[in-house]
């Protein structure tokens, strides 16, 4: 096979010698299976903005312990014939697990900022159309958001996307002062609260405690009425 020059910007070349040689490989052949592994997606249909996304989101999936391969239809059946029986149960779940996922993403995005940023190379639970964050200025702990996300989702289903971003926003210090899902629509206003030493004790209890429901909505059949849980 022939040999070809192929010329890449310098800073490129020196993350490939880097990695390269943290992998005790040489730059020839550790350039060539880079290069292998991207060819492979583009021939299959992909396109080279899928492959950090796509690894991104299987990353975090284990981190979380999260399933793959799990059809969101069937997720969402099993939501809402959960929500039926255990409103208050299922939404404390979605918190719990909005918290044990900004943990993580805490870690690659320190910020809120970040998050907002590296939000596009991460695959969403709650299939969002339109995410707009508000910023409102305050004193050194009363620093505040508005977060809107526009969705496609059901009431009960919403319902559980607001949980699951309260969740998310505590484990970024944020306190959730006003909620809302409409419409398919979540509204949720918070104020940075950083936790003092003397409260982390607390908080390892609160953290498993699930909140409150209140009004949850409930679910209905075809014709539009209200279903007995």
């Amino acid at each position: 096979m022939t040999k070809q020059d192929v010329y890449v910007e310098s800073n490129t070349a020196q993350s490939l010698a880097a990695q390269a040689s943290s992998r005790g490989k040489t730059l020839y052949s550790f350039t060539n299976e880079v290069l292998d592994v991207a060819l492979r997606v583009l021939g299959q249909g992909g396109n080279e903005n899928e492959i950090f996304p796509a690894w991104k989101t299987s990353r975090v999936s284990k981190d979380i312990e999260g399933a793959p391969f799990l059809p969101g239809s069937l997720i969402w059946k099993m939501v809402e014939r959960l929500y039926r029986s255990d409103p208050e149960w299922l939404l404390g779940e979605w918190a719990e697990a909005g918290r044990r996922l900004g943990e993580r993403l805490r870690v690659l995005h320190p910020t809120l900022e970040d998050l907002q940023a590296g939000l596009s190379g991460l695959q969403s639970l709650i299939a969002e159309r339109k995410i707009e964050v508000q910023r409102k200025p305050g004193g050194k702990d009363r620093a505040g958001i508005r977060l809107r996300v526009v969705t496609d989702l059901t009431p009960e289903l919403a319902a559980c996307g607001e949980r699951f971003l309260e969740g998310l926003l505590s484990a970024y210090a944020f306190q959730v002062t006003e909620t809302q899902a409409k419409n398919g629509t979540i509204e949720i206003a918070a104020v940075y609260r950083p936790q003092r030493p003397d409260e982390h004790a607390e908080a390892g209890t609160e953290s498993r405690t699930h909140p409150r429901v209140s009004n949850p909505p409930r679910l209905r059949n075809q014709k539009g009425a209200p279903s007995n849980p």
